[in-house]
């Protein structure tokens, strides 16, 4: 009779391959938000974040060192998803309209009411997710905004750019005042903030 038997093949012992090895580092961030959400930086254990990504304490301590290289590694890869390896044919609006709908959704959102919740207590996770998060961001906007207006753009046009990305609504949703950005509201935001800034500029160009 043949065997009913539908256990998964259990992973080969040894050294992982470097696909393994990406695979499992994706599996602890991935499953890292939600945790750190739930349960607070102060509060979550590595324990739970073992299990959450369904990896060992040893995997995690030899891929991140601790829980802080977790959340700082978690937010590297968060802030990328936004402004990191650019898509074929990326733009300043694209990009902008990007900023909004992925900094305004309820993920983000979550994690920056964690970390002004914390800072106090731990300083660095409010250095960590600026320098990781919103410097990356004006940067990849610099970039865009000196390729489409020119290089004599002012050096000040991505921060204040990226300061209206934000803007009322962005803390309006931090108070939990409203609920996160729709696409259409990503992009209607991220085209008036253009307007905005090109507006100041003198020349109308967005």
């Amino acid at each position: 009779m043949e065997s009913l038997n539908t256990a998964q093949p259990v992973r080969k012992r040894g050294r992982p391959t470097e696909d393994e090895r990406v695979e499992r580092r994706t599996q602890i961030l991935e499953a890292a938000l939600p945790i750190f959400l739930e349960y607070g930086f102060g509060d979550t254990t590595v324990d739970q974040l073992a299990a959450a990504a369904r990896v060992t304490k040893r995997t995690l301590y030899n891929y991140f060192g601790n829980k802080a290289g977790v959340f700082t590694e978690m937010q590297r890869r968060l802030a990328s998803m936004v402004s990191g390896d650019a898509p074929a044919h990326d733009t300043l609006e694209s990009l902008a309209t990007r900023i909004v709908l992925r900094l305004h959704s309820a993920e983000m959102i979550g994690l920056h009411r964690l970390v002004i919740a914390e800072s106090l207590r731990f300083p660095e996770l409010a250095r960590n997710l600026y320098d990781n998060g919103d410097l990356r961001h004006i940067s990849r906007l610099a970039d865009l905004v000196r390729a489409e207006w020119g290089l004599n753009a002012s050096s000040s046009s991505a921060a204040a750019l990226f300061s209206l990305l934000l803007g009322e609504d962005y803390r309006r949703r931090l108070l939990g005042l409203i609920g996160p950005a729709t696409t259409e509201e990503a992009a209607r935001h991220a085209l008036t903030a253009l307007t905005t800034i090109g507006t100041g500029r003198g020349d109308g160009s967005h």
